[in-house]
């Protein structure tokens, strides 16, 4: 056990303080989870038209992903965050103070939008604040503190739903409110890793900026792989989109209001089952490669799709939130370091934007799709699974197809894990698909 987490230290400081700030936050972070209830349940929209609003509150914030990108990459990316989650907490302790009503909507929609903005910065802060030898590490320790948090807050984001919805949104706030004042005292730029720092300290061989005017296109000419993994990452998403929506949907379906408690406990499953397995899975299949990774994650996930369709007794849906969360973690290992060790760090910020631009585009279309079909074919659950069961089998065969190229284009990554193993590459990821 002291293992397993011993493989986090010698991080720098401001790898932990984003962790306990991830944490924080995600104790708070019951609201949005819980919207598909509110505009429900609270407002009395249907299910398809409820996906409808959630879809489209998704495509307007599209263009701000890109804003905040650039911001990242021209202003500090401490302040930036700072200024973005003041806004955010000032609109939940708006919404706490009004009653439930359609400005409640609009309020949580505004603060999602100023989240929106400061994410990329919240994300190149990892990356700054680590080597490339440690990226693996240091998402795979936020990953762990956002679930150390949600795991207590999805269940209490349930309970607070039915009877006191308006204290869920001043708790938000709060939380929200820590995470910055953390991040205000302790998170140093001067500490950030840099190019002229010693070689332990130093960019990777495929980080190292390039000039800040270079578009993003231009960084990104000569790493198409890059590129076409992002597509890939992006349709393989449709499958984590489809049971982040159309999951709630059903619960509600079968059960009503008692669906957002078990809905709220489901949550909490994924929170306990991240905890306990990150560290594990983490340094178990450490001697695989991202694309690999993403594969086996992928698989997880279906594997947890099939035991969420309908007419299955409650404890199944249970089983398949052990499985999928298994998918979730080896995904997360294996897509959110891939991008930064492959990436100028001058243009983190930017590249960044553009990827949650990417998985917003594709998160708004599984919303408009389950929305679409749940009014045309009157409510078919089981066959929105199948649709979005075939885009993720479709998705296995693309990561497959980009493996040997992402090999051949940064060899030296390859080459690092194959000196660090004391092997070939081919005997520790098998062939080149």
């Amino acid at each position: 056990m002291n293992q397993l987490f011993s493989q986090y230290r010698g991080l720098k400081k401001e790898i932990y303080i984003l962790f306990v700030g991830k944490l924080v936050t995600a104790m708070g972070s019951f609201v949005w989870p819980m919207m598909t209830f509110l505009l429900t349940t609270k407002l009395g929209f249907s299910d398809g038209v409820a996906a409808l609003l959630i879809a489209t509150g998704g495509a307007v914030s599209l263009p701000l992903a890109l804003l905040g990108g650039k911001l990242a990459d021209r202003f500090p990316r401490k302040n930036i965050i700072i200024l973005f989650d003041c806004l955010t907490v000032a609109l939940y302790v708006l919404a706490f103070l009004l009653p439930i009503s359609y400005a409640t909507a609009a309020i949580i929609f505004f603060a999602s939008l100023f989240q929106t903005l400061e994410r990329p910065a919240y994300d190149a802060l990892n990356a700054d604040y680590s080597t490339t030898k440690q990226r693996e590490k240091a998402f795979s320790l936020s990953y762990l503190g956002f679930n150390l948090g949600y795991v207590f807050g999805a269940a209490l984001g349930g309970v607070l739903f039915a009877r006191y919805t308006n204290l869920a949104f001043l708790l938000n706030g709060a939380s929200i409110f820590v995470s910055t004042v953390l991040i205000f005292f302790f998170v140093n730029p001067e500490n950030a890793v840099r190019d002229d720092a010693d070689a332990e300290e130093s960019f990777g061989e495929y980080e190292r900026p390039v000039d800040e005017t270079l578009s993003v296109f231009g960084a990104l000419k000569d790493r198409k792989v890059v590129f076409a993994v992002l597509l890939v990452s992006c349709f393989a998403s449709l499958t984590n989109n489809t049971v982040g929506i159309l999951l709630p949907l059903q619960l509600k379906e079968e059960l009503g209001q008692a669906g957002a408690a078990v809905y709220g406990y489901l949550n909490s499953l994924n929170g306990f089952v991240v905890i306990l397995f990150t560290p594990i899975l983490t340094m178990a299949l450490r001697r695989l490669t991202e694309i690999p990774k993403s594969i086996l994650g992928l698989t997880l996930f279906l594997a947890g799709m099939v035991l969420f369709m309908p007419g299955k007794p409650q404890w199944v849906l249970y089983v398949g939130m052990f499985v999928y969360t298994l998918g979730e973690v080896v995904n997360v290992l294996g897509e959110n370091p891939y991008i930064s060790r492959r990436i100028p760090a001058s243009h983190r910020g930017r590249i960044g934007g553009i990827v949650s631009v990417m998985f917003s585009v594709f998160f708004s279309m599984t919303q408009y799709a389950i929305s679409f079909i749940l009014m045309i074919a009157q409510g078919n659950y089981r066959l929105l699974w199948s649709i979005f069961l075939g885009c993720g089998l479709l998705a296995l065969a693309m990561y497959a197809a980009c493996y040997p190229a992402d090999r051949k284009r940064f060899p030296s990554l390859y080459a690092r894990d194959e000196r660090k193993n004391g092997g070939s590459s081919h005997d520790l990821y098998g062939p080149d698909f």
